[in-house]
């Protein structure tokens, strides 16, 4: 087992910084996406993701796809006030202005309000909150163009589909289907597709050491939708990844829909995260209607 880092020391995630850095992340009651362990693990990569201890608080830096580095606010019970200035210190000797992201809303008030800190919502990285409930019915004319698509996935190819909770039988399958998603759709102009794909393939290689839950949807014996996420507060399920086969209109609405009335039971939200400013993923992401984007701010000095 690795040693915990303390401060000026940081160190790479690992599976093992789990112990630490769970509690310091539910205690901070957001349900912003980045505040689950599995996803700083499993983008620790992308985001050259590091962290350290100070007095009982856990600190963690990054950076985004674009190379500027960040740190998160301080996690845990503690002198947050004090633990400011020495992730500010820490950035400035990277030779980087200090800024914090992704900061969430009622931090604000609290620890970086003005005119000391400025600070801004970043629409890209805004993470798109449901209603589980309408996510699993599609009710009403809001939804209809949903559920027309799901009716036809049911209509042409609905015979043979079969919804089941993934468990290990489904693991390979799944990473083949990963795989040929990113034939198909990933780009060097997005490189963040390559990122996502990886990440998405280890967290079906460490499921259960990372506490993830998913569904996959099955067509004739085959995998060709699947999906896993984590609890990201008591009410609120946060789904990391979800790839469907391409070739079958509807498939990506019967996925959503099955996984959220079979596994979700329990949650009256569900976030799936991020667009990144990509406008077709934009575009999709407010066709289910989110109650609401949750804000992530962007927060440096004034």
């Amino acid at each position: 087992m690795s040693a915990v880092p303390v401060y000026p020391e940081f160190h790479p995630l690992e599976l093992t910084a789990a112990g630490s850095l769970r509690p310091a992340l539910a205690g901070a009651g957001t349900a912003l996406s980045e505040f689950a362990f599995a996803n700083l693990f499993l983008f620790r990569r992308a985001h050259h993701y590091r962290w350290s201890t100070w007095r009982g608080m856990v600190l963690v830096v990054g950076q985004g796809y674009d190379g500027a580095a960040y740190a998160m606010p301080p996690l845990g019970a503690g002198d947050v006030g004090g633990a400011i200035p020495l992730l500010e210190r820490y950035l400035e000797r990277q030779g980087v202005r200090p800024v914090f992201f992704p900061v969430p809303e009622a931090c604000l008030a609290q620890w970086f309000s003005p005119p000391q800190w400025a600070a801004v919502a970043d629409r890209d990285q805004g993470d798109y909150l449901y209603l589980r409930e309408e996510l699993a019915t599609l009710p009403g004319k809001k939804f209809h163009k949903r559920r027309n698509r799901l009716e036809k996935f049911l209509r042409e190819e609905g015979a043979g589909y079969v919804y089941r909770e993934l468990g290990d039988e489904h693991r390979e399958q799944c990473l083949q289907l990963a795989a040929g998603w990113c034939e198909i759709r990933c780009s060097l102009e997005r490189p963040s597709t390559y990122l996502e794909t990886a990440a998405a393939k280890e967290a079906l290689e460490l499921r259960r050491e990372l506490g993830l839950r998913g569904g996959v949807v099955l067509l004739g014996g085959r995998v060709r939708a699947f999906c896993l996420g984590e609890e990201l507060t008591a009410d609120t399920f946060v789904v990391h990844f979800e790839k469907t086969e391409p070739g079958h209109e509807g498939l990506a609405q019967v996925i959503n829909r099955d996984f959220c009335l079979h596994a979700l039971g329990g949650y009256r939200y569900v976030n799936r995260e991020q667009d990144l400013g990509d406008p077709g993923l934009r575009r999709a992401k407010e066709s289910y209607h989110p109650v609401r984007l949750v804000p992530k701010y962007r927060v440096q000095r004034g």
